[in-house]
């Protein structure tokens, strides 16, 4: 009898092990900073819960900050994205494997602002934050994200470049990846991988969608997708003194 236990208790604990590491396995990632009031929620659950520091978040987490309150969340060694205060993102993908083996990271930006600084992605890896009228897919970038009240979106590139289009295109799809129909008539695309885009182009009114904005550039889209103002931005505008992008470009700096 005993020999019949040492025998099966191992395979229990074995299997129990193989479940623990089978959760494990969900790309996830960390809370690296917090500063004021920060909440998270799995998109399961209605109740919002204490984001503490080093806690994770997984696809499909909400993440919001209060006012006089910002977050960080390190998705890999070299790749952070920051909130401002009073900032709701949804996770949408992180590092997700998509049907054509490529793996997808996506946030949305339901109101508020967003620094991402992403690098060290593979081959096969794509990075996007949307809005409600922008869409931003990036390689190795830096750049700043903000939406306010009325959907209005502005996009700032610091360093590499990032590709914009209207998600309201989605099925003819982004110029840096292309789209494929999830279902007929639902209105659902699903990215499926990059692809090689032409350079750098001016952008205007009538066609700022799959274009790529470049380094000290911006452009900013009404919630019409009216293009408001688009071209180049200098380090001394008065937008960039603010306290919240000397902050991010501090960290940046710390992180090399």
């Amino acid at each position: 009898m005993r020999r019949v236990l040492l025998i099966v208790v191992p395979l229990v604990l074995f299997g129990a092990l193989g479940l623990l590491l089978a959760v494990d396995d969900e790309p996830e990632a960390t809370v690296t900073y917090i500063e004021g009031d920060v909440v998270k929620r799995p998109e399961v659950e209605e109740t919002w819960i204490a984001a503490e520091l080093n806690s994770i978040v997984t696809r499909g987490y909400k993440v919001r900050t209060y006012e006089k309150s910002r977050a960080e969340l390190t998705l890999n060694v070299d790749s952070v994205v920051r909130l401002a205060p009073r900032t709701t993102v949804d996770v949408v993908k992180l590092f997700e494997e998509n049907r054509e083996g490529f793996n997808e990271t996506l946030f949305e930006v339901e109101d508020g602002e967003v620094w991402a600084n992403i690098e060290g992605l593979g081959d096969a890896d794509s990075f996007a934050i949307t809005s409600e009228v922008m869409g931003t897919a990036c390689r190795g970038t830096t750049y700043r994200l903000s939406v306010i009240g009325d959907g209005t979106t502005m996009l700032r590139v610091y360093e590499g470049a990032v590709e914009l289009w209207d998600p309201m295109m989605a099925i003819t799809g982004p110029g840096f990846w292309e789209t494929g129909a999830v279902g007929e008539d639902d209105g659902k695309h699903e990215v499926v991988g990059p692809h090689e885009v032409s350079g750098p182009i001016e952008v205007t009114e009538e066609e700022w969608r799959l274009r790529l904005i470049t380094a000290m550039q911006e452009i900013i889209i009404a919630p019409d997708g009216t293009v408001l103002r688009e071209g180049k931005f200098s380090p001394d505008d008065a937008g960039e003194q603010s306290e919240w992008v000397r902050w991010n470009q501090q960290r940046d700096a710390a992180a090399d």
